[in-house]
């Protein structure tokens, strides 16, 4: 069997770039996507959102579903090959829907558009796709500097202590492997799958991990106060077990 990569360069891929092809089949049901549009468009009330991160569209299209004409969501994103599977989305929707979503190709710490916003969300791990603790600092520091007066920085992330592991539950043939650094904080790892034509294809990922607490400390050097804190998007209550949380830090007036 061939061995390949979703790349064919020697620089380390995109996490989109590696698994756009796949990520709506593999993690459809990661998590309950119209449930999560539905709590962040409660928590932005009614305003313009702004998503770090925002793949293929898999929460900003349902919560756009969700907006009133004259609002929309602003996505983000590194990655070409996931912008190009939401535009595809975007393509075969109610036009009216579509309109509202706003699709800009960047680094979300450093390209952010301008808003202001009355939510800036990143979901499922994402926030730490940015692999580095200073990076990490960037991106809620740009976001603050556009939030509405009160407005809320919503970030869901896995509590990891070292030796978790990120891999969901998800339905396909891939093997997974991965390992943890608790002194760098840095996890990294690779999913292996067979392509139909008896290609070997594996799509890795690193990421830079950080505890609730080390995020607090960060926004609140940004100007932020976390004002709840809740284990998933179904706002069920975060406690010391807590595999995952859902922080909302909210601008200072």
């Amino acid at each position: 069997m061939r061995c390949t990569s979703s790349v064919s360069n020697n620089e380390p891929p995109l996490y989109g770039d590696a698994f756009a092809d796949v990520y709506d089949e593999w993690y459809e049901h990661v998590t309950d996507a119209p449930a999560t549009a539905r709590a962040l468009h409660a928590l932005s009330g009614g305003g313009n959102l702004c998503e770090l991160g925002i793949g293929t569209g898999r929460i900003a299209i349902p919560l756009a579903e969700l907006l009133a004409p004259g609002r929309g969501v602003w996505g983000i994103d590194e990655s070409e090959a996931m912008l190009a599977q939401c535009r595809t989305k975007l393509a075969h929707m109610n036009p009216s829907v579509a309109e509202r979503v706003h699709l800009l190709q960047g680094d979300m710490a450093n390209d952010l558009p301008r808003g202001p916003f009355t939510v800036i969300f990143c979901t499922f791990n994402t926030f730490f796709n940015l692999d580095s603790q200073e990076a990490q600092r960037k991106c809620l520091q740009a976001a603050a500097q556009r939030l509405t007066p009160g407005g809320a920085v919503v970030l869901e992330t896995a509590v990891l202590t070292g030796t978790s592991s990120t891999a969901p539950t998800i339905a396909h043939t891939a093997q997974s492997s991965s390992d943890y650094d608790p002194i760098t904080q840095i996890g990294h790892g690779v999913f292996t799958s067979t392509s139909p034509d008896g290609s070997v294809v594996e799509r890795p990922w690193r990421i830079r991990y950080s505890t609730p607490a080390q995020i607090d400390e960060m926004a609140a050097a940004a100007g932020l106060i976390c004002t709840d804190r809740w284990e998933d998007f179904a706002f069920t209550p975060f406690h010391a077990g807590s595999a995952r949380q859902v922080g909302v830090w909210r601008r200072r007036v």
